[in-house]
C-alpha cells in the first residue's frame, strides 16, 4: 500500500480546465495510495467530485466575479476529503432533494453524488458556499 497522507490544492477559474485539474488530482491520489485504476471507491469518489465540481464551476462564479473556486483534496488515514469553496449564490434544497424523475435532467448530479459518497456536506459561510465530499477507502 502507498502513503496514508496526501494533499492537493488549486484555484479553479475555468470549467474545462477545472474539471481536468479535479480528475488529475484524483489520479495523483490514486497513485499515492497505491490503488488500481479500477478501484471502485476511488471511481465513485471521482464521479461524485465531477458532478459537484461541474455544478460549482458552472454556478459558483457569477458573471463579473474574478474570485476563483478554491479546491482541496486530502487523504487523512482512510478518508478522502475534497473541499470546494465558491462565491456563487446560496444553494437551496441541495441535500434534501430526491432523485428527479427520469424525464428531468436537472438536479440529478447532487442525488448521484450523494449516493456515491459517505458524506456530502454543504454550508453557507458569509458570502461563500462550502462543499465537503467524503469517501472512506
Amino acid at each position: 500500500m502507498g502513503s496514508n497522507h496526501f494533499e492537493f490544492r488549486a484555484s479553479l477559474s475555468d470549467l474545462g480546465e477545472g474539471l481536468d485539474v479535479l480528475h488529475q488530482s484524483v489520479e495523483r491520489l490514486r497513485r499515492a495510495v497505491g490503488r488500481d485504476a479500477d478501484d471502485l471507491s476511488i471511481i465513485h469518489f471521482e464521479t461524485a467530485l465531477g458532478e459537484i465540481g461541474s455544478n460549482v464551476l458552472t454556478h459558483g462564479r457569477p458573471r463579473g466575479t474574478t474570485r476563483p473556486v478554491e479546491y482541496s483534496l486530502l487523504l487523512d488515514g482512510d478518508e478522502i476529503v475534497a473541499s470546494l469553496t465558491d462565491s456563487g449564490p446560496m444553494v437551496h434544497e441541495h441535500l434534501g432533494r430526491e432523485m428527479p424523475s427520469l424525464e428531468h435532467e436537472d438536479g440529478r448530479g447532487l442525488a448521484i453524488a450523494r449516493s456515491l459518497l459517505d458524506e456530502l456536506g454543504y454550508e453557507r459561510v458569509g458570502d461563500l458556499n462550502r462543499w465537503r465530499l467524503v469517501k472512506r477507502l
